[in-house]
């Protein structure tokens, strides 16, 4: 059975394959080397969600619009706002590195310096950046799978903009946006707002337990000035508000657990100052992200107040080059990490760590057909060894439209803070160190293939009888392939895209599973363009076999979403959208829920 459902999902790739012409829309990316460059002068592979992916698909949150994407798979631990994981090229998300407007938001109080996206508000994204593949030689740790960039709204129009959005749905979900843009002469402002709120589902199984709700707010204000056409100045600030239920393992109530509940405060505040002189380009980077979190329980041992913060400030300077061939990027940064965790009234445990680092990056194209791509970058830390990290990489253009692609990097992984204050007794933790390689062969935008294989030694593990982190003294190694399929538009009506991919190891060498890893993923989308203002879209999404914490098996699962936009004329929009359409009872993590048939509905008016 499972045979014939791989082949026909690979079928399926194949099927919409398609031999027409294409161009490549001109799309800039900022992650590869954090500087704005076109996204075909780099070797890295790259996806870009747009803002109008996001409306077309209905997704409700960050989580759910990099699902889709070829080499990321994200589960979550109940419905809207629940713990979510996600993995790319099965690495878990505390080696993926996950910046808004550029700056590090993963949390360092985090058991694993995840990201914590689940809290992310996605009504004013304006365009998500994913690059697939070690990129520690130029963002630093925690970027060994890869990097997510998040860039939130702006406007290029003069005068005033904006926009203002409503939605709502099945489990009393509701909520609102609005973004209001100024840009006159020098000057550019502007102000996003969001709130969502929802009566949520119940976190455990079973379904009909009772509801754990979810409520975000969040606040996005900037502003630029520009001295002149080649000085400039922006400062920015996100305030993101959360709180929320959840069920707890430990409680007596299980599933109906109505006590454990959460409230989380985090700021991110950047400026920038960048000049242009000549064909170099400097940008001053200076951030701060703070993060609040506190989540109270019930259990046999009696209640809990688990308290979680930390702090980081980061200070860049970045200098590129742009000459005829290429260009080259020299960057300085320093990061100054700190936190701590407290249970109800014992001691704090806390951990802190500082970062000095320099990068070269460089980019050549000696010939219309061959890109070279070559960085190293070094890091001193005053806690724990340091570590030098590169990439080489090459891209070329062979006969009949056809593209070959090879990278060789190597990248490193900090203990979070948490990891720091909590390891087993007597052991002092260290970075972990990957090496990996990719090799890609691509038609047009219509084929691409990709085989992947990452070696990690020392990675950072939880030891469950000793309860701390230890670094693991079994390498661990993950291999697989990644395949994407575009078709071109049929009978004027059609567009289809399709991916897959396949983990064909995801253990140490001890033979201890990687957990939650799906082995298999396929994602299939097609779009009707019934005109110009109407398109309907069915994406269909099937999750193979995992393996949870405890050798628990989850079993594979395929849900199907319905949507259906409207453009009114230039200012009104209008969604629809129907989520798992088959009702499916599945698990994307094991014991927790997963929403059945859910129905939402947005509207957006444009000025």
């Amino acid at each position: 059975m499972k045979k014939t459902r791989y082949s026909i999902a690979l079928l399926t790739l194949l099927g919409v394959a398609n031999a027409a012409e294409v161009t490549l829309d001109t799309i800039e990316v900022i992650s590869p080397n954090k500087t704005k460059q076109e996204i075909t002068k780099t070797t890295s592979n790259i996806d870009v969600i747009t803002s109008e992916e996001i409306n077309k698909n209905g997704y409700g949150s960050i989580g759910e619009a990099i699902s889709g994407i070829t080499g990321i798979n994200f589960a979550q631990s109940g419905g809207l706002g629940q713990k979510s994981s996600f993995f790319m090229r099965g690495m878990d998300s505390g080696k993926i590195l996950v910046l808004v407007d550029g700056m590090r938001i993963n949390d360092p109080s985090t058991t694993n310096n995840t990201a914590m996206i689940e809290f992310l508000p996605i009504s004013n994204v304006e365009q998500i950046e994913i690059i697939r593949g070690g990129s520690s030689s130029i963002w630093g740790a925690n970027a060994s799978a890869g990097v997510i960039n998040i860039i939130t709204k702006n406007s290029t129009k003069d005068g005033i903009s904006g926009s203002i959005g409503v939605n709502g749905g099945s489990h009393q979900t509701k909520g609102g946006d609005a973004t209001i843009f100024y840009k006159n002469g020098k000057l550019n402002a502007k102000l996003l707002g969001s709130i969502i709120d929802t009566d949520g589902i119940s976190a455990l199984a079973p379904r009909d337990s009772e509801r754990d709700g979810f409520n975000n707010q969040n606040l996005t204000a900037g502003i630029g000035y520009d001295f002149m056409d080649t000085t400039k100045a922006s400062l920015t600030v996100i305030k993101t508000k959360t709180k929320g239920d959840f069920d707890d393992n430990y409680n007596p109530n299980g599933a109906n657990d109505n006590y454990s509940n959460f409230i989380t405060d985090s700021t991110n505040v950047q400026g920038l100052l960048s000049t242009k002189i000549g064909n170099v380009d400097t940008t001053l980077n200076i951030s701060r992200g703070e993060y609040d979190r506190e989540y109270f329980t019930t259990s046999a041992w009696g209640d809990g107040d688990n308290v979680y913060k930390a702090i980081i400030d980061e200070y860049s300077l970045i200098n590129s080059y742009t000459y005829k061939l290429g260009k080259s990027v020299l960057g300085l940064e320093y990061k100054d990490i700190d936190g701590f965790n407290q249970y109800n009234a014992y001691a704090p445990t806390d951990g802190s760590y500082k970062n000095r680092a320099v990068f070269l990056a460089n980019t050549l194209n000696p010939t219309d057909k061959l890109l070279l791509e070559a960085n190293i970058r070094y890091d001193h830390f005053k806690e724990f060894d340091n570590k030098t990290t590169y990439k080489i990489g090459a891209k070329y253009d062979l006969p009949n439209d056809f593209k070959v692609g090879v990278n060789y990097y190597t990248s490193l992984n900090a203990p979070s803070v948490y990891q720091l204050a909590n390891p087993v007794f007597g052991t002092i933790l260290k970075p972990s160190y990957v090496r990996g390689h990719d090799i890609s062969l691509a038609y047009k935008d219509y084929l691409s293939l990709t085989y992947f294989n990452n070696k990690i030694k020392d990675d950072i593990v939880y030891d469950y009888v000793n309860w701390g982190y230890y670094n693991n003294s079994a390498d661990e190694k993950i291999r697989g392939f990644e395949l994407s399929v575009k078709s071109p538009t049929m009978l004027d009506m059609f567009i289809a895209r399709a991916n897959y991919t396949h983990l064909m190891d995801m253990k140490d060498k001890s033979g201890t599973p990687l957990y939650n890893r799906a082995k298999d993923e396929v994602n299939l989308f097609v779009d009707y363009f019934y005109n110009d203002s109407t398109t309907a879209s069915i994406n269909g999404q099937y999750i193979g076999d995992r393996v949870s914490v405890g050798d628990k098996p989850s079993g594979n699962y395929t849900i199907w979403n319905l949507n259906l936009t409207k453009e009114f004329n230039d200012n009104i929009d209008l969604g629809v959208h129907l989520k798992n359409i088959l009702n499916k009872d599945y698990q994307s993590i094991y014991g927790y829920n997963s929403e059945g048939r859910s129905l939402y509905v947005d509207a957006r008016y444009k000025f």
